[in-house]
């Protein structure tokens, strides 16, 4: 058998076109695989900011909700206060707040929303977020970020108020008890307070989101049940 060995190189032009095509030859592969590897990171950046958009839009449709209804929430916790101000020993039960949904019969409520941050979450997790425009990138951080102050902000709410709704039956209260009351309550509205200028401080990131912040505003009003509550109590 004919072995063919490979030419001696003559000159050093030979010799550096050689190497050139070699190089050449690895660059292209690696310029290959690195296109590969950034259109697979470009559409799983898509599908996560298809996500990233739906859960923001969900926690913009609650933010909106705290703030439209916070000078009712904050009104119905001063009423609360000031029958307790006012009153003997002998508590009279006060009408419920809600009369309908889940709340019903609630002297004292307010809404309990998902605040949604799954895909946020999956997106760090997975450095998915890492090849996000770097300007979107900030702007879900500081929205999910939010969401999880508001989401533990509601968790120590619910548990807070709902020991209000003793004040719906008739009760004999001592002078102690009517200042632990007192005390939940005024905590209340600080939390109400604090949740609702979060939601407002949020604001801007969803704009610069492009989202339509009238419109979800329009659609978050006419869906609250706690929005309507506040109507039909005179307190919105």
């Amino acid at each position: 058998m004919e072995v063919h060995r490979p030419k001696p190189v003559h000159h050093w032009r030979e010799f550096l076109k050689e190497v050139g095509i070699i190089v050449l030859g690895v660059l292209i592969a690696l310029g290959a695989e690195q296109s590969v590897e950034w259109l697979s990171w470009r559409a799983k950046a898509d599908q996560a900011q298809t996500q990233l958009r739906h859960d923001a839009a969900g926690i913009l449709d609650d933010m909106l909700e705290r703030l439209a209804i916070q000078q009712c929430q904050d009104r119905r916790l001063v009423l609360i206060r000031n029958r307790l101000l006012a009153s003997g020993p002998r508590w009279t039960g006060m009408a419920p707040f809600y009369t309908s949904g889940p709340p019903a019969g609630s002297t004292y409520a307010h809404p309990m929303r998902g605040w949604p941050r799954t895909s946020w979450a999956t997106a760090v997790a997975s450095t998915v977020a890492m090849h996000l425009p770097g300007d979107q990138l900030d702007d879900y951080a500081h929205i999910f970020a939010a969401a999880e102050r508001e989401a533990n902000d509601q968790a120590t709410e619910h548990e807070d108020s709902s020991e209000l709704n003793v004040l719906g039956d008739p009760l004999t209260l001592t002078p102690d008890q009517k200042v632990t009351f007192l005390r939940i309550v005024e905590a209340e509205r600080a939390r109400n307070r604090v949740m609702a200028d979060e939601a407002q401080n949020s604001l801007d990131y969803f704009k610069a989101l492009g989202m339509d912040l009238d419109k979800a505003r329009a659609a978050s009003i006419e869906n609250s049940l706690a929005y309507q509550t506040c109507v039909a109590n005179h307190l919105a």
